[in-house]
């Protein structure tokens, strides 16, 4: 099966059960095994510290603590059982070796039961398990490392980018300000769309930072007042409100919820934003925000009377840099749904749409219902 030479920790205080299981072992075609062996608990916990093992044989009954007390050991110095243990036990004790796979061992036998051909299987489970394990724990290191790398890129390039812009931007609102007189119709035409493209550059790497910090920041979740958060809310966003002439039409006595307050606040901005944005042409954006308790969830339901999205694009919408629509049309980056999403997931909860072109959209966000309501 393999080159590898897996160690096997046989924690055994029985000289002649120890000779059986290593007699079987030998017989075993697919590997060939290394063998270290205990005769006591606090022994066989200081073996298994010093040569991580593939696996261990574990008898229940050790002159020094039993085979429960024995795992207990193991996590209290690992926070978790680190290598695969079988339990060894006699008639009987099927009720402990079940404790002891609670607790984190990967199998148990029966001694008077054992044969050759299940103790290869119970190995083999074992160190095929715990060698998949171990190949997943390098992937998810892996994995937080490169999400460290991207998002000191990320940082970085934000930092990069901003300078130039921040002078192009600067430059150009100059010349359409103070020098509007000395361009011609074209001239003040390119000049704004420099000013307006430099705005919209602006708002797409804010974005991008906001969506890297949400990927990396702790969640700390508390009870919310929904009223008191759409209140926030809609003071963030008081003057969008204003310059759309939008309705906001929250249900009365809203109860709490469970979350993380920044991550809260910022999904039901970048929602109403997005009612505000997408709204018909020459129709008031309206907005109404209600509530529907189910066990311990609620879901906080906002809906508009937007443009509406066809039924192919309902997952779509939340992906990053995904756009339905050109500048020309409607402004946007394509990462404010996606900040929802990776928000809502962060606490536990889900998001999702229903709609219907020209009918308006309304947004659900699940979250855990608080204690407090």
């Amino acid at each position: 099966m393999t080159g590898k030479e897996p160690i096997i920790c046989i924690i055994e205080d029985n000289p002649a059960d120890r000779a059986v299981f290593r007699r079987y072992l030998l017989q075993d075609v697919d590997y060939s095994y290394q063998f270290y062996e205990e005769e006591t608990g606090e022994g066989g916990v200081e073996l298994c510290r010093k040569i991580h093992p593939d696996c261990v044989l574990l008898d229940y009954n050790l002159p020094d603590m039993d085979g429960l007390e024995f795992l207990d050991e193991l996590i209290e110095s690992e926070n978790t059982i680190p290598y695969p243990v079988i339990m060894l036990t006699g008639l009987g004790n099927e009720a402990v070796a079940v404790r002891a796979m609670k607790m984190g061992a990967q199998d148990y036998l029966v001694k008077d039961e054992m044969t050759p051909g299940n103790l290869f299987r119970a190995i083999h489970s074992a160190i095929e398990r715990n060698s998949l394990m171990r190949t997943l724990e390098r992937q998810r290191e892996d994995l937080e490392r490169k999400n460290q790398e991207i998002q000191a890129f990320a940082f970085a390039l934000a930092h990069d980018l901003r300078t130039p812009l921040r002078a192009i931007s600067g430059f150009a609102q100059i010349i359409e300000h103070d020098y509007s007189d000395k361009l011609d119709a074209s001239g003040l035409r390119y000049i704004h769309h420099v000013v307006h493209a430099s705005a919209q550059m602006d708002h797409l790497i804010d974005d991008l930072l906001n969506y890297t910090r949400i990927e990396h920041r702790s969640v700390h979740t508390k009870p919310i007042a929904l009223d008191y958060l759409f209140q926030q809310v809609l003071e963030r966003l008081q003057e969008r409100v204003s310059e759309t002439g939008a309705s906001i039409i929250l249900a009365p006595d809203l109860p709490y919820v469970q979350g993380d307050p920044t991550l809260a606040n910022q999904v039901f901005v970048n929602l109403l934003d997005n009612a505000l944005t997408y709204h018909q042409p020459e129709v008031k954006p309206r907005v109404e925000i209600s509530t529907r308790v189910d066990g311990a969830w609620i879901t906080i339901l906002m809906k508009d009377n937007g443009i509406g999205i066809a039924l192919k694009h309902w997952e779509k919408i939340f992906n990053l840099f995904q756009r339905l629509h050109g500048d020309d049309e409607y402004a946007g980056t394509g990462i404010g749904l996606a900040i929802v999403r990776k928000a809502v997931e962060l606490m536990s909860g889900q998001v999702w749409v229903e709609s219907e072109v020209g009918q308006g959209s309304t947004f659900h966000v699940k979250l855990p219902l608080s204690p407090s309501s």
